[in-house]
């Protein structure tokens, strides 16, 4: 079963790889795959915060296959944003990281045996 340590661990090697080979083809080197790593680290718990592990049925909507698929498509519009200065592309490249650290949260939960509603309950 994966544990918090462990969603952070996963999501902050995955996504600090991912930005890593992003930056690899140019030719000025940045923070990006330290701050993404850390930014996913930290992130990566956000599904816990909306709904507490307090006990063993705590996954509902915001746990769920439907949020997995909304926060895909949201993901997708914010990755076809085409940003006009740096701010946005800070914007872009933070809600970007937090996409896919709770995406990776919901696919480590996924992975265990209570796997994920479908809807949840509301």
């Amino acid at each position: 079963m994966s544990c918090g340590r462990t969603h952070q661990l996963i999501a902050g090697v995955a996504i600090g790889s991912a930005c890593v080979v992003m930056e690899a083809d140019r030719p000025e080197k940045t923070l990006k795959p330290f701050v993404g790593a850390v930014l996913s680290a930290s992130l990566t718990k956000l599904p816990d915060v909306l709904e507490p592990a307090i006990h063993p049925n705590h996954r509902q909507f915001f746990h769920s296959v439907a949020f997995a698929g909304l926060l895909g498509l949201v993901a997708h519009k914010i990755y076809r944003w085409e940003p006009k200065n740096k701010d946005d592309e800070t914007v872009r490249f933070v809600l970007l990281v937090g996409a896919a650290a709770y995406a990776i949260h919901l696919l480590l939960d996924a992975s265990t045996p209570k796997c994920l509603p479908l809807f949840g309950t509301f």
